[in-house]
């Protein structure tokens, strides 16, 4: 069963965490950590550490608010030593709350969900031709 690790800048990973428990409730297998203003790559290194330190030997997704920033290029470093974790980026509440109901997936088939979700509720009203 994969846990997913939400992180981002700013309160990002705590207002993930309030948006999804309003819609789906309590976020079992989800964890939550922030990369705030003052904090250095060593703070989110330490602060993703701790929380993996709780999850030995469990297949990890990383799920960041952009590619390319620190806690994405951060968890990608980690996921090089480890071959059954993976990162995605960018998804949204719609691919957040479907992932919570599908953890089973490895993390490469998680991630792929969530970007599949992602792509699919993104729209625009009115629409346009």
């Amino acid at each position: 069963m994969s846990k997913v690790i939400v992180t981002g800048h700013g309160g990002y990973g705590t207002a993930m965490k309030r948006n999804l428990g309003m819609l789906v409730g309590e976020m079992a297998g989800f964890y939550f950590v922030d990369f705030n203003e003052n904090d250095s790559l060593d703070d989110l290194q330490k602060k993703l550490g701790e929380v993996l330190g709780g999850l030995p030997g469990e297949d990890i997704l990383f799920a960041c608010d952009l590619t390319g920033g620190s806690p994405f290029r951060t968890a990608a470093m980690m996921c090089m030593e480890h071959p059954r974790w993976a990162v995605v980026a960018g998804v949204n509440t719609s691919a957040y709350s479907e992932m919570s109901f599908n953890l089973e997936l490895p993390p490469a088939e998680l991630a792929k969900l969530a970007c599949d979700v992602a792509r699919e509720t993104i729209m625009m009203f009115p629409a346009q031709e």
